[in-house]
């Protein structure tokens, strides 16, 4: 993938960045196969509803706390000063769902898609902090509209199916990846500027949170399930404690420990991907556990 920021010494152009245009394979298997019967074991479905269950309650977390309390991909530097106009318009649409009852069931599902379709229109114009923004907020909104309207209008000729909405977030994804997913200082293990590792950790964290929701998709509506390797170069979500500082005197230091702690570099997704099922963890993926947040333990339950 070519960057847009090769030559800026805080975006680190020269890594090695993941592939996320859609395959062809991958599209074939959301758009010209027919979905079959979920056949997964029973732990294995078990571990798609918690899943499930974990995504839904993210724009429940929205509507009962507004901005006090974020979701794990949303980063509190994002709304410093003035929300960005997705984040905004979304935080109206998920008080409109919560409310809503089966009487306007079909107008918070036709409110919600109309504005999908409206940032997966107009997203190549934005620059690079409402571009993260719309990202996030399109991961809300198919949260919505997947699995939590009841009794909501099926979409046919009337609008994208699920399966076509997921194909078109992987362009959102592309787009997100091009304005850089990994700053110089984290690869050389130096303490970055706080503002951009926040936003940046935000991108990948957007990132994956959008392939945990095409991977629960997949596997609840009978579809070949996402895998995700070409995500293995990413740095893997950061400590909790490290994301949820918002003091940027105390993060830095916090951070200088956390770099101590891990002087032989960061943990990367493509050691969580390598992870054997049945066998014990090797101390860096524990000391990784140990710390993350509540994305990280997702990630490692879905993994292994």
């Amino acid at each position: 993938m070519d960057m847009e920021r090769d030559n800026d010494p805080v975006c680190g152009g020269d890594a090695i960045v993941p592939s996320l245009t859609i395959s062809s394979q991958r599209r074939h298997e959301l758009l010209g196969t027919t979905p079959g019967i979920p056949r997964s074991g029973g732990a294995t479905r078990h571990l798609m509803h918690v899943v499930l269950r974990i995504l839904k309650s993210w724009p429940r977390l929205m509507a009962l706390h507004q901005t006090i309390h974020l979701p794990p991909m949303i980063h509190r530097v994002q709304l410093t000063g003035e929300t960005p106009v997705p984040l905004a318009n979304c935080y109206a649409l998920v008080k409109l769902w919560a409310d809503h009852t089966s009487s306007t069931a079909k107008l918070v599902h036709d409110s919600v898609l109309q504005e999908a379709r409206r940032l997966l229109r107009e997203h190549h114009s934005y620059n690079e902090t409402d571009l993260l923004a719309a990202a996030q907020s399109l991961l809300i909104l198919a949260i919505i509209l997947f699995f939590s309207i009841e009794g909501a209008p099926s979409r046919g000729d009337d609008g994208p199916s699920d399966a076509q909405l997921l194909v078109d977030l992987w362009d959102v994804k592309y787009r997100l990846a091009t304005t850089g997913l990994f700053l110089a200082p984290e690869m050389s293990h130096h303490l970055p500027p706080w503002k951009a590792w926040a936003l940046f950790s935000a991108k990948r964290r957007t990132i994956l949170c959008l392939n945990h929701l095409e991977w629960a998709w997949s596997l609840l509506h009978g579809y070949p399930v996402l895998t995700c390797f070409e995500l293995g170069p990413l740095p893997a979500p950061a400590a909790g404690h490290l994301w949820r500082e918002t003091d940027e005197g105390k993060w830095r230091g916090l951070y200088g420990d956390w770099l101590h702690q891990w002087k032989d570099g960061g943990y990367l997704m493509v050691e969580l991907f390598h992870i054997k099922a049945g066998e014990p963890l090797d101390a860096r993926s524990e000391a990784w556990l140990a710390e993350a947040g509540e994305l990280g333990v997702m990630l490692m339950a879905e993994g292994r």
